[in-house]
């Protein structure tokens, strides 16, 4: 079977760009993948912030409690009472 050079230089080209496109689809599949591995990273790194961030605000929140709970021997009262009328202030005693 004879070929002229012509045709051999046809069948070639496009064997090449057929390779290269397959080459380019692969390329593209992996780095599809890649962003939707680095998208679905980056949503877990989110999710477990909030998921701390939920918990330090409990944490803190029964802290809070635990140190204005009354304990023995609290002789103060607090009145959560708002002032509707000027505050005055007592003049300093003077000896």
């Amino acid at each position: 079977m004879k070929m002229s050079f012509k045709t051999l230089l046809v069948a070639a080209a496009t064997l090449v760009t057929l390779g290269a496109t397959s080459c380019s689809e692969k390329q593209a599949d992996n780095a599809a993948a890649a962003t939707e591995n680095a998208a679905e990273k980056t949503g877990d790194a989110v999710e477990n912030a909030a998921d701390q961030t939920g918990a330090a605000v409990d944490n803190a929140a029964d802290n809070v409690k635990a140190d204005l709970a009354r304990e023995p021997g609290d002789t103060a009262v607090v009145v959560d009472r708002p002032a509707d009328k000027v505050v005055e202030e007592t003049p300093a005693r003077q000896n």
